[in-house]
């Protein structure tokens, strides 16, 4: 099976490269532990339009938590602070990010092809602010191209939370990613 076939949507080279600028949204998750952290919000979620923040029990989704990343809304989500990232999102992207703006996010270290932090400010803030305005969660594809090959896909979810009233306050999400090869 040749690469383009194993890269899925995503293709090889120029196209990987190109991608990584802008994240791929889809309809539904694919990775499991993604599904697993989508169901959970939502069962948190019941009959209102957002989970509340003080809904989430970390024993309850103990193993994702090295993956996810909550982010709080600053100046009404023009930013926003985080307050988790997780070890396993450190380990990967080289940079603990807890306690810093999504604006001053900086290169995402040997993951990707390109070295550019605006980029990887706007991949952030967009992903972020389209389920915060959104009101409703967002699940994205990322590619990580070196080389001019495509070898990892990031699966990644999006959620709006409240925090004890109706209007969403932060952002809880998380990434996990899987071989180019088996995707």
């Amino acid at each position: 099976m040749g690469l383009e076939k194993m890269a899925g949507s995503f293709g090889t080279g120029e196209r990987a490269r190109e991608i990584t600028e802008e994240p791929q949204i889809v309809a539904l998750p694919e990775h499991p532990s993604i599904i697993e952290l989508a169901a959970y919000l939502e069962r948190l979620r019941g009959d209102r339009e957002m989970a509340d923040r003080g809904d989430i029990r970390p024993s309850e989704i103990a193993r994702l938590l090295p993956n996810m990343i909550i982010a709080e809304a600053v100046k009404g989500g023009e930013d926003f602070r985080v307050r988790l990232f997780g070890t396993a999102l450190v380990e990967l992207l080289g940079e603990e990010r807890t306690g810093k703006l999504l604006s001053e996010f900086a290169e995402e270290g040997a993951a990707y092809s390109h070295k550019n932090p605006d980029a990887v400010q706007r991949r952030w803030l967009f992903i972020t602010q389209k389920a915060f305005f959104g009101r409703k969660p967002v699940f994205v594809k990322v590619p990580f191209a070196a080389s001019g090959r495509l070898y990892l896909i990031g699966h990644c979810l999006s959620v709006p939370l409240t925090a004890g009233s109706s209007e969403p306050t932060q952002t809880v999400g998380a990434m996990f990613v899987t071989r180019a090869d088996s995707a």
